[in-house]
């Protein structure tokens, strides 16, 4: 039991991280070091960050009006984040056992719960430089690729690694995210399969409880 809730505690900072990252939403005491880059994936996790910090700017507040916060920063976020494909990677096997309005409960409920989580953190992160690092090659004809971000503190940088993925209608998709080399996708995987054990195999319990507890 005091294991379990250990874990929780580990993912829910995790979480808070995680959404950190996918967003780069931060207090009006960050700086975005700007660059030009001919790598299109790349200008994307640049140009989001922007985007989002340009939302704080314009006064949206995700304590004071969560549910605004949460659609507005959906908006910025749905064109470039592939929510869906993500939830399905956490569900793992389990995917194929439940159906297509299931899945889509599913991807709802967790994309919801990275975006309000980073809302109860928000003012836990100030005065920061963040960084998309130059590509080490020309992106050429490849389809997936991995953007390195750095988020530079007084005391200590954070790398993250975006892995960006090119769909069928040439947009480019964030698929799952590395922090300081931790994969935030596999840790979500063996979140839900423990807790669909818990449940003693029921998906769909897994399903409705998930980011209610």
């Amino acid at each position: 039991m005091l294991q379990n809730m250990m874990n929780t505690k580990r993912l829910t900072s995790m979480l808070g991280v995680l959404v950190l990252c996918f967003s780069q939403l931060l207090s009006a005491d960050v700086k975005v070091v700007e660059k030009k880059f001919d790598s299109e994936p790349h200008q994307v996790v640049q140009e989001t960050t922007l985007k989002v910090l340009s939302a704080i700017d314009g006064g949206l507040d995700p304590v004071k009006e969560p549910e605004k916060f949460v659609e507005q920063l959906s908006q910025i976020l749905d064109p470039v984040v592939a929510f869906d494909y993500i939830a399905r990677g956490v569900m793992g096997n389990y995917a194929k056992k439940v159906s297509k309005d299931q899945t889509k409960q599913f991807s709802k409920a967790f994309k919801l719960g990275l975006v309000t989580t980073y809302g109860k953190g928000m003012a836990n992160f100030s005065d920061l430089e963040v960084a998309v690092l130059v590509p080490e090659k020309p992106l050429g004809e490849q389809r997936r690729i991995a953007v390195v971000q750095e988020i530079r503190g007084a005391s200590n940088t954070n790398q993250v690694s975006y892995s960006m993925a090119k769909n069928n209608k040439g947009q480019w998709k964030m698929i799952n995210v590395v922090l300081n080399g931790i994969n935030l996708g596999q840790t979500f995987r063996g979140q839900f399969a423990a807790e669909v054990e818990k449940n003693k195999g029921d998906v769909t319990k897994t399903i409705n409880e998930w980011g209610k507890g």
